[in-house]
């Protein structure tokens, strides 16, 4: 039996908070890996164009190849369609029953997963690993855990980590206008993005 870290996303492109963040999980609960999961197409996100899905696995596969408990997975794009978080942990459970799975995300989300297909799948399936960031409102955040706990009947953990101050829209928006975008990248990806043209149209 192993404890797999999920990290799901557009990865649009993955950056390094992306990394430090699966970095950060994998050694405070003591996981076995880390699986990394390009959406295919968010639904949350559907009215964003976004890179292709061949670039955007490219990225990934470029950014944690040098990480051995780091590995990507093509559930989703394989899938094709809309990506939903539900189906997903779903298909991982009926797969790899053995498997302990525990979904990686910002501890924000949490006030909207409700909003996600299916939540109550999410937390049957998966335990919630959920980032704190400095400057967020401990208060409200442990209410919000504690309503969704009794709600659905989840095991939700919050995993504290300093702000990182990075956005892929951002690097996106100023890829080839700002030198600070570079510094957010992993080297491999900043290269992919520069050879391949990506975000030129910004």
């Amino acid at each position: 039996m192993s404890k797999i870290g999920l990290m799901g996303g557009t990865f649009d492109p993955i950056h390094n908070g992306h990394i430090a963040l699966a970095k950060q999980a994998l050694t405070e609960f003591r996981l076995d890996r880390i699986l990394f999961i390009p959406n295919y197409c968010p639904w949350m996100k559907s009215g964003r164009r976004i890179a292709d899905a061949n670039d955007r696995i490219d990225m990934v596969r470029a950014a944690i190849q040098d990480e051995p408990r780091f590995d990507l997975s093509y559930i989703e794009i394989n899938a094709g369609g809309n990506s939903y978080t539900s189906n997903t942990v779903l298909q991982l459970k009926k797969e790899h029953p053995e498997d302990t799975y525990f979904f990686i995300l910002g501890a924000d989300s949490l006030f909207t997963i409700e909003q996600w297909v299916h939540p109550e799948i999410i937390f049957q399936c998966v335990t919630i690993l959920a980032a704190v960031r400095d400057d967020c409102d401990l208060e409200a955040l442990k209410a919000q855990k504690e309503h969704l706990t009794d709600k659905y009947h989840g095991d939700i953990r919050l995993m504290h980590m300093q702000r990182i101050e990075i956005s892929s829209t951002y690097i996106r928006d100023h890829f080839y206008t700002s030198e600070n975008t570079g510094k957010m990248l992993p080297a491999r990806v900043c290269q992919i993005i520069k050879e391949r043209q990506l975000y030129r149209d910004r």
